[in-house]
């Protein structure tokens, strides 16, 4: 089956409106399924948490199967447009209030295949961006930047839906985006054809990969430590440190403001300076954060920390990307799916981390954090640096 777009060049346009829209989508429905789950579907404290690992799980799976699958030959824009559904779906199901099996079974299939649009459609960007445009790496991080700008809206728009319309009312809108980021792909989107000579039939071993797997051990290892810091940080500053309740909402959106520029000002030099330094800046970013984080307890000291925070994640989820495509340039879909599953797997780590809390102090969390972010520091040392950059 070829989509309507497939026969398309494409444009820049149309994969900006995507970067918007796919993100933006997932961004009114992730923040509150916790919230939803416990005061619409009724469900214990067992119940979510279980949720919340199965849900993490069948991503990681979805996504890096539908990866293999697309370096293989299917269309990426196809693959986006039935994601983009499984999305639509994803709301529907949720409005008709699941029961906990329906949920923990339908429902996670559902969500993580609407994950699959993200990284398939950053694949079929480098694509497009290394065949029609002459700087890649810019258009790239242009797009990821867009995708930061929506998780810096979607949420408090979520938020306030719940709080002043309802549940409803927000599926209804999730949806109707899902629903439009399919259209676009399939009528829009084009299918990059291969170079001549060139074939989709090579799978990605991580054992034959020993570089790759190196950066795969060390990004999963960073996530797993900044996953713990943002799990912890609310409970830490609000009951630890006695600081006031809107103090860490307002640290994590200074930190996403601050993130886009630092993306942006990153792509402007990668080719200079090279991706592995950019990577290692970030990485020891996160490791002088933690620490600072374990002494600083004053409302203003954790507002200026949100520096360190924002070029981590500027830095590492820009090019962090980008770093795992160069090193597997045959393969976009696999090694951007490969990525995004680097930083899922540490989200799952991350949330066992906050068993430490139980030692009597949040800052066993960020201790635990700082030692592995400098072991994963050392395993990016070790990594090759890319020859080429796009």
């Amino acid at each position: 089956m070829r989509t309507l777009g497939s026969a398309r060049q494409g444009s820049r346009l149309v994969y900006i409106v995507c970067a918007t829209l796919i993100p933006f989508s997932g961004s009114l429905i992730n923040p509150v399924l916790s919230l939803f789950a416990t005061l619409e579907l009724k469900l214990e404290p067992l119940q979510v948490s279980l949720l919340f690992m199965l849900l993490p799980v069948s991503t990681v799976v979805i996504v890096q199967l539908c990866g293999k699958y697309s370096d293989k030959g299917l269309e990426r824009p196809l693959i986006i447009t039935l994601s983009s559904l499984c999305g639509v779906a994803s709301c529907f199901l949720l409005s008709l209030r699941p029961s906990f099996i329906v949920l923990c079974t339908l429902g996670i299939l559902l969500m993580g295949a609407y994950a699959v649009s993200f990284p398939q459609l950053f694949a079929s960007a480098r694509e497009f961006s290394l065949k029609h445009l002459p700087n890649a790496l810019m258009f790239t991080t242009v797009l990821r930047a867009l995708c930061s700008l929506a998780w810096v809206g979607g949420p408090p728009i979520a938020y306030f839906m719940v709080t002043s319309l309802s549940f409803n009312a927000l599926f209804v809108a999730s949806g109707a985006m899902f629903a439009l980021s399919a259209l676009i792909s399939f009528t829009s989107l084009p299918s990059i054809d291969l170079p001549k000579g060139a074939s989709r039939t090579e799978s990605l071993n991580l054992l034959h990969k020993p570089q790759l797997l190196l950066l795969f051990v060390a990004t999963a290892g960073i996530f797993t430590a900044f996953s713990g810091y943002i799990i912890s940080m609310p409970l830490f500053v609000v009951n630890e440190l006695g600081l006031p309740e809107k103090l860490p909402g307002g640290m994590f959106a200074l930190a996403a403001f601050l993130e886009i520029p630092i993306m942006l000002g990153a792509a402007r030099i990668a080719r200079r300076v090279g991706l592995k330094l950019i990577m290692f800046i970030g990485f020891a970013a996160l490791v002088v954060f933690l620490i600072c984080m374990c002494v600083v307890a004053h409302e203003w000291g954790l507002i200026f920390l949100q520096i360190l925070s924002a070029l981590f994640i500027g830095l590492v989820s820009s090019m962090g990307m980008v770093f795992f495509q160069e090193l597997e340039p045959k393969l976009p879909g696999q090694a951007t799916s490969l990525f995004v599953n680097a930083g899922t797997l540490g989200q799952i780590l991350g949330g066992g981390m906050f068993a430490l809390a139980d030692l009597g102090s949040y800052r066993y969390i960020y201790i635990a954090g700082i030692i592995l972010a400098v072991l994963s520091t050392l395993a990016l040392c070790a990594v090759k640096n890319p020859r080429q950059i796009m």
